[in-house]
């Protein structure tokens, strides 16, 4: 395990054992605290994560004046999108894989690319790559699953709650002892299925999403080829599969399949 592992794993640890002690004190609105506590940490975590934590593992270089930064620039500015500077991480001493991302909010915002990225991408394609961050920025989408996750941790901690120490839970796992800590493991065993088929909900509105972003970048950019070929390219990087099968996707995908994406990118030349 790497140390940005055992560093996100101890976190995960000690977030778990703040469930745990709400659970133990606080009965029947132990839920309501423990979901709050969570949204607390998580929105905190938000904005501390890219400029406290990734900078421990990953080195943040400035983007270079150039053509690059300069095609960035001024499509943010053509967005009306203020942020606080451009970055390079050094993501390929690590991984072949390519990304870009937004990190921050407000006048702290910036946009990182990883270096794999710069690396494999032309101008054209890299800004029509921000261009698609910028449409989930400016589509709203990032606020919105945000607030999917916050609902989907509040109806789990409600779950918990009216589980967590009923007898008949601990009857059927033939537990004779009714116990905070049992009833939290028992829980996970029912709520896989229930959080299961709230994966596929999630996932097939962050494939709405994407669809909405490529549209957004074709359409402010106005440089459909050169998304196209950002997703050639980055099919290759991430060693995506090019063809799942449909239930595959409906099941598990986050991001539609490349090749459906660039038909629908094809669809809005029309």
């Amino acid at each position: 395990m790497s140390k940005k592992e055992s560093l996100l794993s101890f976190i995960a640890a000690v977030i778990f054992s703040v469930v745990i002690w709400f659970f133990v004190e606080f009965g029947a609105f132990a839920w309501i605290y423990a979901f709050l506590a969570v949204i607390i940490f998580e929105l905190f975590f938000t904005f501390i994560y890219p400029v406290v934590i990734m900078p421990l593992f990953n080195k943040f270089t400035p983007l270079q004046d150039g053509e690059l930064k300069t095609s960035v620039e001024n499509y943010a500015k053509s967005e009306n999108f203020k942020m606080k500077g451009l970055f390079t991480m050094d993501n390929s001493k690590r991984s072949s894989k390519s990304n870009a991302f937004f990190a921050g909010f407000g006048r702290f915002r910036r946009i990182v690319l990883f270096d794999t990225l710069i690396q494999k991408h032309t101008v054209e394609e890299l800004t029509s790559v921000l261009a698609h961050e910028m449409g989930h920025f400016k589509l709203g989408h990032i606020l919105k699953q945000m607030i999917l996750g916050f609902v989907s941790t509040a109806f789990m901690f409600f779950l918990l709650s009216i589980f967590i120490k009923s007898p008949w839970l601990f009857e059927a796992f033939k537990t004779p002892n009714i116990s905070v800590y049992a009833g939290i493991v028992f829980f996970g065993f029912l709520y896989t299925p229930v959080s299961f088929a709230l994966g596929i909900l999630t996932s097939a509105f962050s494939r709405k999403c994407e669809y909405e972003a490529d549209a957004y970048a074709v359409t402010t950019y106005k440089k459909p080829q050169a998304m196209i070929d950002a997703l050639k390219k980055l099919s290759v990087d991430n060693l995506s599969n090019l063809t799942p099968h449909r239930l595959k996707v409906f099941l598990e995908y986050s991001h539609p399949p490349t090749l459906e994406r660039i038909k629908a990118i094809k669809k809005l030349e029309e």
